[in-house]
C-alpha cells in the first residue's frame, strides 16, 4: 500500500512540474492499453526521481522534441538504450509488444537526452545547485545619531 502511495505521489508531481514530459509521453505511447504510456510514465518518474536536483529542471516541449529527434536519428549511446529496454522488461504486470518496447525506450532515452542537454546549458546559467553553502548572514547593524 506504501509503495502505491509513493507512486501516485511521483505521477502527481511529474504531471504537475514535468507537464511537457507528460504531454510527450502521451504524444508518443498513448494507446487504447495505455501499457505503453505506463511503462514510460514509472520509467519517467525513475528518472526524474521527484523534488531532486534533476527533478527541479524544467524540461519544455523544445527540450524534448530536440532529445526525440537526436535519439531517432542515431545520436543515441546503444548500451543506454540496452539499459532502458531492461528496465522495461523487468516492469512488474506490464505486457508490451516489441514496438511498444521500442517505442518507450525512445521517448525515455530522449528525456534522458533532453535531461543532459538542459542541465548544461543550465551550468552555465544560474541553476539552484543544492550543494552550494547557505548564505552568511551578516550582522544587523545599528545607528544612532549623537547630537
Amino acid at each position: 500500500m506504501a509503495i502505491a502511495v509513493l507512486v501516485e505521489h511521483d505521477v502527481s508531481w511529474l504531471a504537475i512540474r514535468q507537464p511537457a514530459v507528460i504531454r510527450l509521453l502521451e504524444r508518443e505511447l498513448a494507446a487504447d492499453d495505455s501499457d505503453a504510456f505506463a511503462a514510460g510514465v514509472e520509467i519517467a518518474c525513475r528518472v526524474l526521481g521527484g523534488p531532486t536536483r534533476i527533478g527541479r529542471l524544467r524540461l519544455d516541449h523544445n527540450a524534448l522534441n530536440s532529445g526525440l529527434a537526436a535519439v531517432r536519428s542515431g545520436r543515441c549511446d546503444r548500451a543506454m538504450v540496452r539499459s532502458l529496454r531492461d528496465q522495461i522488461e523487468e516492469l512488474p504486470r506490464t505486457v508490451l509488444t516489441p514496438y511498444e518496447q521500442d517505442a518507450v525506450a525512445t521517448t525515455i532515452a530522449a528525456l534522458l537526452w533532453a535531461i543532459l542537454d538542459v542541465s548544461l546549458r543550465d551550468e552555465d546559467g544560474d541553476a539552484d545547485d543544492e550543494f552550494v553553502s547557505a548564505p552568511v548572514m551578516e550582522p544587523e547593524i545599528t545607528l544612532t545619531l549623537v547630537a
